[in-house]
């Protein structure tokens, strides 16, 4: 295919851009929070904290070595999940010979536009980096036995090693490819008799690249080994996820459109041709929605987004093969102009929906769908003129497969746009909002921390140390987010000491459970503090709660935004000694 490599280039242009630009925009959630501090704490010669058995040992030694030679910030904290997401949208490469030159662009394409893989690239969390290890395992078991080239073999173990150290989503991606791979050879078992031959000669290669991996990945190039024991935790954390905020399904299906048609369309000619890789897809993605279902997590969707992508791909190359055999002609651009103006009159209509939510709008969206399937027929049957000795019915059947090709490239190229656009939004104009990227992080961090930190740092720049303690900053009880966005003041800290619970206790009382009293307290809101002190309420994460009515789902869909600002659901309080305040003594 001419300008293939340009394609590519673009697609890799662009993934980058949505995943690297701004990657420190919003702050760490309490999630990250923990694996960030723990890197930061062991880089800067805190030694490794007890957390980093329970977090990814790949993440961790990665972020310790980026710590030590950069410092530490949130974008640097991001900076190999972001990587990886860059790499696995690459992966299809590997699988050119079963999806086409086509099918291998667009599925890269729907790996690098999608929200929800957009949400996790940018975030400090292991999904990715396991995904990516997963689909370099497939890719290098798939090269090797098309060429028989033993070159490939590294690859997959060492693919395998990146998946299990990077964390727990490795196993379930992994239970979805064997369950396929097993119902795979149980159906053609007659003629795959040939692949355990082949395969046994390079299981000693593949297991010694393996090893290698985990030396690597697992122990930290074998600086910290206890990092082989957290790998193999990975799976039971697997077994049992932690209880947190998870996304309904519906929001996550709503999410991908793009993927999810794409999907159902190859799906349907893996049925049809018996693909086997396709097949071998549409398992994979069986298994991991019911693993979505029976074993929620935020990063859940990874499971069957992945596969849904490879499937996409062969949507993409054969839509791409019936238009290259096919002109477009005046009625092919008759129909394409006239499909066009109907879906933007009834995207505008749907926009005026989502915002005032009246029933007549989405009526008029119901009847522009129903004008779209009437312009279907009408050129179906305009274009119905026989050829020489062609029956009928197969006149009919040709002349709707040409316009139904013509309206699957215009819809693919409006859910195109809307994707391009949710994912633009996840990375550049919303992230760390709730309603942005279902899926991704589930509780981020409100981006006032930034103004409590920097609040925190005016008051200290202007307070005088203490003669007598070199201590002004007292954290109570802090979030994880907390802790690691003041992370640089650490040595403005105080020792921690255990606060008066809120209403247990006098003024007096209370101010006695201080031995000292430092220029400033950061505390939970509901927390009681000494008197002395005035305080400033700063937000930490925010409540939202799914779509109730259609037009709230219409807006969240077009714009991932509410109808009014979301109030707090979590505040942190910054309380400064009265004397350093305006008018203090």
């Amino acid at each position: 295919m001419r300008n293939e490599r340009l394609l590519w280039f673009a697609i890799l242009l662009l993934a980058a851009t949505l995943r690297l630009v701004g990657l420190g925009v919003a702050p760490l959630s309490s999630t990250e929070a923990v694996q960030a501090l723990a890197a930061y704490q062991a880089a800067h010669g805190s030694g490794i904290p007890p957390e980093a058995r329970e977090i990814s040992p790949l993440l961790f030694h990665a972020n310790v070595l980026l710590f030590a030679l950069f410092h530490g910030s949130d974008g640097l904290a991001r900076l190999v999940p972001a990587l990886c997401g860059i790499g696995l949208m690459l992966t299809p490469l590997l699988l050119r010979r079963y999806l086409g030159p086509w099918g291998t662009l667009g599925s890269g394409l729907l790996l690098a536009l999608s929200p929800t893989l957009l949400a996790l690239s940018r975030t400090l969390d292991s999904a990715i980096p396991a995904t990516l290890g997963v689909m370099l395992l497939v890719g290098a078991v798939a090269r090797y036995l098309d060429s028989w080239q033993s070159v490939w073999i590294p690859l997959g173990g060492i693919g395998l090693a990146l998946a299990l150290t990077a964390g727990p989503m490795a196993w379930g991606l992994l239970l979805g490819l064997v369950l396929a791979l097993a119902a795979g050879l149980w159906i053609w078992r007659g003629q795959t008799q040939w692949v355990w031959p082949i395969l046994r000669p390079a299981l000693g290669r593949a297991l010694g690249a393996f090893a290698l991996g985990l030396f690597a990945f697992g122990a930290g190039l074998g600086l910290h080994p206890a990092g082989l024991a957290a790998t193999g935790e990975q799976f039971l954390r697997w077994l049992a996820p932690g209880a947190g905020h998870n996304i309904p399904f519906v929001l996550q299906i709503l999410s991908e459109p793009l993927i999810l048609l794409t999907g159902i369309a190859g799906a349907a000619l893996a049925l049809s041709r018996r693909h086997g890789m396709g097949l071998l897809w549409l398992f994979w993605a069986g298994v991991g929605m019911a693993e979505t279902l029976l074993m929620p997590t935020p990063a859940s969707p990874v499971l069957w987004l992945v596969p849904l992508a490879g499937l996409g791909g062969l949507a993409v190359e054969e839509l791409a093969r019936a238009l290259q055999n096919s002109a477009w002609g005046v009625s092919g651009w008759v129909y394409g102009a006239l499909s066009l103006v109907l879906w933007t009159h009834s995207g505008l209509v749907l926009a005026r929906y989502s915002r005032y939510g009246q029933p007549a709008d989405l009526f008029l969206v119901g009847i522009g769908l129903a004008l779209q399937v009437l312009l279907i027929l009408l050129f179906g049957m305009a274009l119905s003129v026989p050829e020489r000795d062609e029956p009928p019915e197969e006149t009919t059947r040709r002349a709707l497969r040409f316009v139904l090709h013509r309206a699957a490239l215009v819809m693919g190229v409006l859910l195109l746009a809307i994707t391009f656009a949710a994912g633009w939004r996840v990375a550049q104009v919303c992230p760390g909002e709730p309603t942005c990227a279902p899926g991704g992080v589930p509780e981020p961090t409100a981006s006032d921390l930034r103004l409590l930190v920097a609040e925190t740092e005016r008051v200290l720049t202007q307070t005088p140390a203490r003669s007598e303690a070199g201590c002004r900053l007292r954290l109570v009880n802090p979030d994880p987010a907390v802790s690691w966005a003041l992370r640089d003041l650490r040595s403005q800290f105080c020792p921690h000491q255990a606060p008066t619970p809120a209403g247990a206790a006098s003024a007096d009382s209370g101010a006695s459970a201080w031995d000292e009293k430092p220029a400033l307290i950061v505390a939970p809101a509901g927390v009681s503090i000494s008197e002395g002190y005035y305080g400033t309420a700063f937000t930490l994460r925010r409540a939202w709660t799914p779509p109730r009515s259609g037009y709230e789902w219409a807006r969240w869909w077009l714009y991932r935004a509410p109808l009014s600002p979301l109030p707090p659901a979590e505040q942190t309080i910054l309380w400064v000694r009265e004397d350093l305040t305006v008018g203090g003594d």
